[in-house]
């Protein structure tokens, strides 16, 4: 049975600041001795499917380095320590495009990579959203934010112009599921 693993043990490995790596020692009566796997830990994140009052969907475009390239997305970021998934919607919202809108709405909850990744990703909805701050980018942040129509964006995803899945969970979820309700 898959579910007799039992964990032994847990050592920190490397502390990088944005991400902790760990090894955990599992057994399972089925296998001989003992496994060793490597976790990575880092922050919970949130993404945010913002909608204006006219239908629009607020995107962003920004480099990523992990590809080398400009990539369209969500606002998303990093929930901060003691920071609720819920703030860190509105916030990240706020920072990364100045918009606000109405409270946010759970979309969905992910595990990015559970085969090696600890944390959880929540998606939120924030309807109404309208440009009423200036941004607050990070000090490597460079951001473009553009209004998409929801068709232009379903044509964007079937097209491959959103290649990271966990942004396009949300926004298919939105898409098909709470789209007929704003």
């Amino acid at each position: 049975m898959v579910d007799r693993w039992e964990k032994s043990g847990s050592k920190p490995l490397h502390d990088y600041g944005f991400l902790r790596l760990r090894r955990d020692s599992y057994s399972h009566p089925d296998l001989e001795g003992e496994r060793d796997f490597l976790v990575i830990d880092v922050r919970n994140w949130v993404n945010v499917i913002a909608v204006t009052p006219h239908g629009s969907l607020v995107l962003i475009r920004q480099f990523r380095y992990g590809v080398g390239d400009i990539r369209w997305e969500v606002p998303a970021g990093v929930i901060e320590p003691r920071e609720s998934a819920r703030d860190a919607a509105v916030r990240e919202l706020r920072e990364e495009t100045g918009y606000a809108g109405s409270e946010p709405e759970l979309i969905c909850e992910v595990e990015p990579n559970p085969a090696i990744q600890s944390n959880r990703c929540t998606s939120y909805l924030i309807r109404d959203a309208e440009r009423l701050h200036d941004t607050e980018l990070d000090e490597n942040e460079v951001i473009e934010v553009v209004l998409k129509t929801p068709d232009q964006v379903r044509a964007m995803i079937l097209g491959g112009e959103f290649p990271h899945a966990l942004l396009q969970l949300p926004l298919l979820h939105y898409l098909s599921d709470f789209r007929s309700t704003t």
